[in-house]
């Protein structure tokens, strides 16, 4: 199961395409988060907390792990 089908309805998903148009949310999230590598994983909870802003590979059970704890 992906990470998508397993957060799905409880996670909004965002992507940052720095080789296409990007609309005026994306370049805001673009100006605030993004350190010049890609790629760059930024968790955010409702609370616009950062509870995760790494750049590189971004492992999945981190990930997962970051998720499962924000949704609690």
């Amino acid at each position: 199961m992906s990470r998508y089908e397993k957060y799905k309805g409880r996670v909004q998903f965002v992507i940052v395409d720095l080789d296409r148009s990007r609309s005026a949310a994306q370049r805001a999230l673009e100006s605030r988060f993004y350190r010049g590598s890609i790629p760059h994983v930024t968790i955010i909870e409702s609370s616009s907390q950062i509870v995760y802003n790494q750049a590189g590979e971004a492992d999945e059970s981190v990930l997962s792990s970051v998720l499962d704890r924000a949704l609690k």
